[in-house]
């Protein structure tokens, strides 16, 4: 009963929510078509701003993975991830996480689908791809489109934020295994 009315509210959620809007604009006298019209427009000059942002990300990506120096950046830190108990099999994700969030989805599918999704790297990697910011991706667009030139705190916090969300995943995943 409960899943049948969860389902049919989500169902009618927007349209509902888009009828209201509208009623209400055509209530208060308001040009409801020019506002949307409007809105789409600038929508669009947002998406154009964002667009050489996203292709340079795309372009550097791919860069480092052909190139094979994500393979050696993963043989270079794997002591070191090694050393705080962190699975080798969770290096790639880590590493492009900040960076793409598609991409790191698909290397966390790719763990789940050698690990098993309950072993501790695919449950460490379900965790990250749920609770870790794609930092770097998120900087470049807003930075990008806004003209904001000094990233003063954002850059280190967002990469503490990271690190931390990082090892939390990792212990989380630790704690549902033993328990």
């Amino acid at each position: 009963m409960q899943g049948g009315l969860l389902n049919s509210i989500s169902v009618l959620f927007v349209p509902v929510f888009v009828t209201v809007i509208i009623l209400y604009g055509l209530y208060k006298k308001a040009p409801v078509y020019d506002y949307f019209i409007e809105g789409a427009r600038e929508g669009l000059k947002t998406c154009i701003e964002m667009l050489p942002f996203i292709v340079a990300i795309f372009i550097a990506i791919e860069a480092v993975t052909s190139s094979g120096a994500m393979e050696v950046l993963q043989n270079l830190l794997s002591p070191l991830f090694t050393f705080f108990g962190i699975p080798e099999d969770l290096i790639p994700l880590i590493l492009l996480r900040p960076v793409s969030g598609s991409g790191s989805l698909v290397i966390a599918e790719q763990i789940m689908r050698e690990s098993g999704p309950d072993s501790f790297a695919g449950l460490s990697a379900a965790i990250m791809s749920g609770t870790c910011e794609t930092v770097f991706y998120v900087l470049a667009l807003y930075y990008g489109v806004t003209s904001v030139k000094k990233l003063r705190h954002a850059l280190p916090a967002g990469i503490a934020g990271y690190i931390a969300g990082v090892f939390a995943s990792v212990y989380l995943s630790y704690i549902m295994l033993i328990s």
